[in-house]
């Protein structure tokens, strides 16, 4: 998958919301579509859901998730190399999702970047909480897990595969690779159980304050890392 530098936010959402709000279509080259949630321009989510059905197709060149968060599901898609992504997830599991909500013939799905397992339940009911907090009840919010729709043998890859590669607006701060790396690298050299100390990983990275908080910043909304704690910051394994 190509990583482009500047990213836009993955926000946390409801699945109703993603699937229920207007889907609009922008027409600049470097405007990405986005679905519309009260006064988000939502192009890229951070999803915590249930995985209630996989598919793999017989060649290996496509594989998909149905992900449920209890208020609906929707389907991970993922085409060639990227298929690996969704490769060690399995039925019943809970993972933490970071990827691009796109549409094709009117059906929502997305598109995978980060796929993590996640160990403690606890986290789906945290979840629900600030969700609930920050948006209300899920819009047709259902009771039960609705059944998964079944992938077709052969499913048609869409064309808008491709703008997924370029469609990250080169008018977000241009942060290096090389940099983000070694704040990563920090953070996860730090085998505390409290978590790396952010005021200790900006100093050992060497660079400027405002630039590290920056990519520290990044890095929690891509949801690469977490907060366990005030202050306190660790790799999502």
């Amino acid at each position: 998958m190509v990583e482009q530098q500047g990213r836009q936010t993955a926000y946390k959402a409801w699945i109703s919301d993603l699937i229920n709000n207007e889907y609009v279509i922008q027409n600049g080259e470097w405007e990405p579509n986005y679905v519309k949630i009260r006064d988000k321009k939502v192009t890229r989510v951070n999803l915590i859901a249930i995985v209630v059905d996989k598919y793999d197709n017989e060649d290996g060149t496509y594989s998909s998730l149905t992900v449920d968060d209890s208020s609906d599901n929707i389907t991970l898609r993922a085409w060639k190399e990227d298929i690996q992504i969704l490769k060690e997830v399995n039925i019943g599991d809970i993972v933490l999702i970071i990827g691009k909500i796109k549409e094709y013939e009117r059906s929502r799905y997305i598109i995978p970047e980060i796929v993590k397992q996640v160990d403690n339940p606890k986290w789906v009911e945290l979840r629900k909480l600030e969700l609930n907090k920050e948006y209300g009840a899920p819009s047709d919010s259902k009771q039960e897990v609705k059944p998964p729709q079944k992938e077709e043998s052969n499913p048609e890859q869409p064309k808008i595969e491709e703008e997924s590669l370029v469609e990250d607006s080169p008018e977000e701060e241009a942060l290096g690779e090389g940099d983000r790396q070694k704040i990563l690298n920090l953070i996860e050299k730090d085998e505390s159980e409290e978590g790396a100390d952010i005021i200790k990983i900006i100093e050992e990275s060497g660079l400027e304050e405002e630039s590290a908080n920056s990519l520290i910043q990044e890095l929690l909304k891509e949801g690469e890392i977490f907060e366990i704690k005030q202050g306190k910051v660790k790799i999502i394994e």
